[in-house]
């Protein structure tokens, strides 16, 4: 059987990631995702990551259309319990399929989303609000996109 588009776009972040930094100084894991429809075992993200000093727990979601909606992020309660922990980065990479784009969202800018009631991701829209969402340099090829995560080294405590 074929692997969907999410699967495949999780196998480009994963190679994309690991070459965005010079080889033997990051580790990145897929954690093992269960597909027997037990709603009761989920993971807190799809991805932990490692670029000294910091570990990043990263979930990855494509979607088409112009935003993504934020109920489809399941792993939320999750994710906001790592925030606030010294050295830990944690959020949500975004590709939207229509729009040719990779975003990094912290989990902090989609506590804050909630907290105003919005209740999807339409990056440039949000950018143009004022909320922290940085975008994955990346370039289209035929389908995906090649993107440097190296950026995410930039981020400050709580991203």
């Amino acid at each position: 059987m074929a692997l969907n588009k999410g699967k495949q776009f999780e196998a480009k972040f994963k190679q994309d990631f690991l070459n965005s930094f010079p080889k033997g100084t990051v580790s990145i894991d897929r954690l093992y995702d269960s597909v027997s429809g037990f709603k009761a075992i989920s993971n807190i993200s799809d991805f932990i990551g490692f670029i000294k000093p910091n570990i990043f727990y990263l979930e990855c979601k494509s979607h088409k259309g112009a935003s993504f909606p934020l109920s489809n992020l399941t792993q939320y309660d999750k994710l906001v319990g790592k925030v606030g922990i010294p050295g830990v980065r944690t959020g949500v990479i975004l590709w939207l399929e229509d729009k040719d784009r990779v975003d990094y969202i912290p989990i902090s800018t989609i506590t804050k989303l909630k907290e105003n009631d919005i209740k999807s991701i339409n990056p440039e829209k949000l950018l143009a609000a004022g909320y922290r969402i940085i975008s994955i340099p990346s370039v289209k090829k035929r389908v995906y996109m090649d993107s440097d995560y190296s950026i995410l080294t930039t981020l400050e405590e709580g991203e």
